[in-house]
């Protein structure tokens, strides 16, 4: 089945949409599975946290073994091992069992979302790699508005393991959309050698580490969104949902606009981006300390922080990795998996960062960790343009 560059696209967003689905489809039903196999909540919660850094430590290692595969081989061949993993969890009887199984999933979905986004590039014209990555990813956000509710409700239903199965059930349709409608990608020309080489290109490492810092500093707030709303904003449950949904509303703003910076080549532009994080997290800092204490302002002001903050970090997500593409035309499945993994451990980073300064400070020290973090992702951005020009 042959189809337009441009429908190709899509069918590959499905691949991002179907592990993001199950990277958190688990989380409306944590308090049920938790009691279910007899742990706390918060040990439950860090089977989110051991998929990120499966995920984020595996990336750049399988990318390296799978260098020369076909990538609609690989993509297929780990959806439905992702399927099969998420069918285990349905059956599993025990916590650290269940854990060993996330940990397998994050390193099945470390080999999908790298193949998905260098395919992407490799199938659309080079002036428009900032909007086929854009595509992609958003296919995570649609994830976040409808597939992860839709396991929710599912899980409501069926109970929580069920929300597995409807996750390893999204997997096989992803995978079979991707084996009829995809033709074969190749892989890295280079193989792992060539992967490895190409982190000594000039920009490389440097992207990679914007991207880390950037989503350090975001997560650090992000991951405590929720008692972070209930002191801001009073806002708890429902409340908290609808401040979290403006994450998924700063996607649809900020993805179309990192795809135009992108393919205009607007790098300058571009670079002021982090601001955006920088700014979220001081806003935040500020009403934490006490601004807009019992005002009716506070709730604005929280969401303009979420907005400008989530906004700014999908707004670079594009830009960052079609510059990689870029540099780096040889090795795009190494390197783009070696972005995903700055990816990942700024996430996981981010929440260990913002524990670290609530530790210190209360709930105020996690934006202010997330603040200090936005300093080196705005140096670094503005070295994206230097060494462009």
């Amino acid at each position: 089945m042959t189809l337009p560059r441009a429908s190709r696209l899509p069918i590959l967003a499905a691949a991002s949409f179907a592990t993001a689905t199950q990277s958190f489809v688990f989380a409306g039903l944590l308090a049920e599975m938790a009691a279910d196999l007899r742990v706390s909540v918060a040990a439950a919660g860090q089977i989110g946290t051991v998929y990120a850094l499966a995920f984020g430590l595996a990336a750049p290692v399988v990318a390296a073994i799978l260098a020369r595969r076909d990538r609609r081989t690989v993509m297929v061949s780990a959806l439905v091992v992702l399927a099969a993993i998420n069918l285990l969890i349905v059956a599993v009887a025990d916590f650290p069992a269940l854990v060993g199984l996330r940990i397998a999933a994050g390193i099945a979905s470390a080999a999908v979302i790298p193949a998905a986004t260098a395919s992407a590039v490799a199938l659309a014209p080079p002036e428009h790699r900032g909007r086929a990555v854009a595509i992609i990813i958003g296919g995570t956000t649609l994830a976040f508005l409808l597939g992860i509710p839709a396991g929710s409700v599912v899980g409501d239903m069926v109970g929580w393991r069920g929300c597995f199965a409807f996750a390893a059930a999204i997997a096989v349709l992803a995978a079979i959309a991707i084996g009829v409608a995809i033709p074969p990608v190749a892989g890295d020309a280079g193989g792992a050698a060539g992967g490895i080489a190409a982190l000594r290109i000039p920009g490389v490492v440097p992207m990679l580490a914007l991207n880390l810092a950037t989503f350090t500093a975001v997560f650090a707030v992000a991951a405590y969104i929720g008692p972070i709303t209930n002191q801001v904003s009073g806002l708890t449950g429902s409340g908290v949902a609808v401040m979290q949904a403006l994450v998924g509303v700063a996607s649809i703003a900020g993805l179309p606009l990192g795809a135009w910076l992108a393919d205009r080549g607007r790098l300058g532009l571009a670079a002021l981006l982090p601001l955006g994080a920088l700014a979220g997290n001081l806003l935040q800092a500020a009403l934490l300390a006490g601004l807009a204490a019992g005002n009716a302002a506070a709730m604005p002001l929280q969401a303009l922080a979420v907005l400008a903050s989530a906004g700014s970090l999908f707004a670079l997500g594009p830009v960052v990795t079609a510059r990689l593409a870029v540099l780096a035309p040889q090795a795009r499945g190494f390197i783009l998996a070696c972005n995903a993994s700055a990816i990942f451990l700024g996430q996981a980073g981010g929440a260990a960062l913002g524990g670290a300064g609530i530790g210190l400070l209360g709930l105020v020290g996690a934006a202010l960790a997330g603040a200090v973090m936005g300093a080196p992702a705005l140096w670094l951005a503005r070295g994206l343009v230097r060494r462009a020009s």
